[in-house]
């Protein structure tokens, strides 16, 4: 395991895994050939085996697969706030998990939002905010452009 000086493991397990500067894992485990970059924050997740989480990524309430790859600035949060009539609820959080399975990517800037399933071999595109599930082998695309394709072209 590589840990530098900088990052924060707080009730946490962490695998045989490199974690750079300014990396925080709380309440969460961490697979064995995963890499977290620079400012990565993990909160109450499951981390598989080989999985990279480039820089400035939030995961916060989700399990990523093994072999999942997270581009820089993207967001995969669990957790929201419930909308009243009066507002947001303050500090009441609410929690739908994320689930990103096995090989999928997810781009740089993309928001994965709660309850969100990404399935196996699925690609986020970059900017991307995604509010529905995603099956197995398709790309999701922003706003303004084709919903989901397959990969494969097919």
């Amino acid at each position: 395991m590589a840990v530098h000086d900088t990052a924060q493991l707080v009730d946490s397990t962490v695998g045989d895994a490199e974690l750079r500067e300014f990396v925080t894992v709380h309440d969460s485990t961490v697979g064995d050939d995963s890499r977290l970059y620079e400012r990565v924050s993990v909160k109450k997740s499951t981390v598989g085996e080989s999985v990279d989480i480039n820089a400035g990524v939030y995961v916060e309430n989700a399990r990523l697969g093994d072999r999942v790859q997270i581009a820089p600035n993207a967001v995969v949060a669990g957790v929201t706030h419930e909308l009243t009539g009066q507002g947001m609820t303050h500090r009441e959080d609410v929690f739908e998990r994320v689930v990103v399975e096995t090989g999928a990517f997810v781009g740089a800037g993309a928001v994965v939002l709660p309850g969100v399933h990404v399935g196996e071999n699925a690609a986020v595109a970059a900017n991307a905010t995604v509010a529905e599930d995603v099956p197995a082998g398709t790309l999701v695309r922003p706003a303004g452009e084709s919903v989901r394709e397959p990969l494969d072209g097919g």
